[in-house]
């Protein structure tokens, strides 16, 4: 107990739990009462030396004390106590059920000429949680010509590559926000939705981009995928109707199989719909005027963070302007895109909402979010389309959930400009909906989307205030001469994790002076947005952990 608190202790025997308090709790200040007299409770045992030992140490002993009366044992100014400790309450001998209840009554219906205080209360609601699923390793199958193809889904994916957020049937908060501003777009400009064409695949590498930030796949023909599917275990499969496979781009060419090459050739998941631009403006239907419109899931290792996921959703409006004349474009573009989410956030929040357009020049790589730091790695970002509300007002230039930029390189003799404005719908649906985690958008939990019905955006009531989390860390020697890979090491994390790690610190970094072997030591937090975790469940993650990171990033446990 804290120093200065004041603490009244009712029915007491022979005073041994107020003594035994009173030398554990010594700051308080301890009042100790009982109902009978001061002559017959000295006569019970060890009560003389407790009622000595509680005076001695400056508790006040009351003797004759009704606890259903205490209005009349304590002045006005006295009647202020931190806790008020009643410990078997009962009438004495063999009383009964009833007087011991009628006791009880009496003592909780004191002091009834004031309300009760219910500032800051909380109702606990208890349910039972959905236990932490065994993902089984997931293949995705696809056809081009005659052929058939194969790849597995990468582990930390696999609860999250045929979701399906944005199909026609879906109520998801995402798929809500982007029809919804996409409407407002309708009103501004023809538009033309070309998401069935876009591919999942690419093949041989984007410029500029880091290795480690893209999951790189390997396809198997048909009997080989069998073949693999052995050696991991039953899997699940996918077929993808669109799924299918493109070659880096070049002017000449509309993102084509060379069928000879398929399997000699490195290919990786999509990391932005940005890289489809530049095949949409060589395209002969390529319309000036035209609002074009994809949208789809785009995968990405990434470090963990409350506001990034290794997938989530973004649209790309394209349209085509005048060469010189691009600039209205990027304006109306962004004015319309703007007044699509103050439409958004008005039907959910009255906060304050501001949506701004930064020219690109004016942030430090380092001031950007993961979504604009890449975006900026695959072409060249003139604009960042940011949003700040009263949440994130500490951030001066808000949270950027868009970029905008224009590509000139189309064919020579064209003097059309595209303007493109790639929007992060997942991060759009957080800020307009006040949902503080970005696991949550992908929970599998009822209570979230029953939240949203009829595809209504809302905002979120999160559905467990108090999740228990848990710390644990690591450290170990880097391989010598080696660059350790952080987002590596982050993604490994996710994936055993089940996306449990919530966050990773680098506590300390240390060189040896001799053998100049460097070793890091990280903290990692688990944590739940959805379920019920435990400290086994996480002690076992732990231990996977510490072997994963020693198998596939090669490093010596310390």
């Amino acid at each position: 107990m804290g120093p200065g608190r004041r603490v009244l202790l009712l029915g007491e025997g022979n005073f041994s739990f107020a003594a035994a308090l009173c030398g554990a709790a010594a700051a308080a200040r301890l009042v100790a009462t009982c109902y009978e007299g001061e002559e017959e409770v000295a006569g019970r045992a060890l009560a003389a030396e407790n009622i000595r030992r509680l005076r001695g140490r400056g508790a006040e002993v009351l003797f004759s004390v009704d606890c259903t009366k205490l209005k009349d044992y304590f002045l006005p100014a006295d009647r202020a106590f931190s806790c008020i400790y009643f410990n078997f309450p009962h009438c004495g001998r063999k009383a009964g059920v009833v007087k011991n209840r009628e006791l009880l009554a009496q003592f909780f219906s004191r002091s009834q000429d004031k309300s009760f205080s219910v500032e800051g209360a909380l109702n606990h609601i208890f349910t039972r949680s959905t236990p932490l699923r065994c993902l089984k390793p997931m293949i995705c199958q696809t056809e081009w010509g005659n052929r058939k193809f194969s790849f597995q889904v990468p582990q930390v994916l696999v609860d999250k590559i045929n979701r399906g957020f944005l199909e026609l049937n879906s109520e998801h908060p995402v798929r809500t926000v982007k029809e919804k501003l996409t409407a407002v777009l309708r009103q501004a400009f023809p538009i033309q939705s070309i998401d069935c064409s876009l591919l999942l695949l690419h093949q041989g590498h984007i410029n500029g981009v880091c290795h480690s930030n893209v999951f790189w796949i390997a396809p198997n023909t048909e009997q080989n995928a069998s073949t693999e599917q052995m050696a991991n275990g039953p899997a699940n499969t996918v077929l993808f109707s669109h799924l299918d496979f493109c070659k880096d781009t070049d002017k000449n060419s509309w993102m084509k199989i060379q069928q000879g090459n398929l399997l000699s050739e490195q290919y990786f998941l999509r990391p932005s719909l940005l890289l489809y631009v530049q095949t949409l403006i060589e395209r002969a239907a390529f319309l000036p005027g035209t609002l074009y419109v994809l949208s789809g899931p785009v995968f990405r290792k990434c470090l963990i963070s409350a506001h990034s996921l290794p997938v989530f959703h973004e649209v790309v409006f394209v349209c085509a302007a005048d060469k010189g004349m691009e600039n209205s474009c990027i304006q109306m573009l962004v004015d319309t895109i703007r007044s699509g989410i103050y439409s958004l956030h008005q039907t959910v929040s009255g906060c304050k909402l501001n949506v701004t357009l930064q020219e690109a020049t004016s942030f430090e790589t380092t001031e950007l979010n993961d979504f604009a730091a890449f975006e900026a790695q695959v072409t060249k970002i003139q604009h960042f389309v940011c949003v700040e509300t009263d949440a994130l007002g500490s951030c001066e230039k808000g949270c950027c959930v868009g970029t905008v930029s224009t590509v000139c390189d189309g064919p020579e003799s064209s003097d059309l400009v595209a303007v493109c404005a790639s929007v992060n719908l997942d991060l759009l649906a957080m800020l307009i909906c006040g949902i503080a985690d970005w696991r949550m958008l992908w929970t599998s939990d009822e209570r979230f989307l029953s939240q949203f019905p009829g595809g209504e955006l809302r905002l979120f009531k999160s559905f467990s205030l108090y999740p228990p989390s848990y710390v644990h860390d690591v450290s170990f020697w880097v391989p010598d001469r080696e660059q350790f890979d952080g987002v590596a090491f982050h993604t490994i994390a996710r994936q055993v994790s089940h996306d449990m790690v919530v966050s990773i610190q680098l506590i300390d970094s240390f060189q040896h002076s001799e053998t100049a072997r460097k070793s890091l030591c990280y903290r990692l937090t688990y944590q739940s947005c959805d379920k019920a975790l435990s400290c086994q469940e996480v002690a076992e993650m732990q231990l996977l952990f510490r072997k994963e990171i020693q198998r596939c990033l090669r490093v010596t446990l310390r």
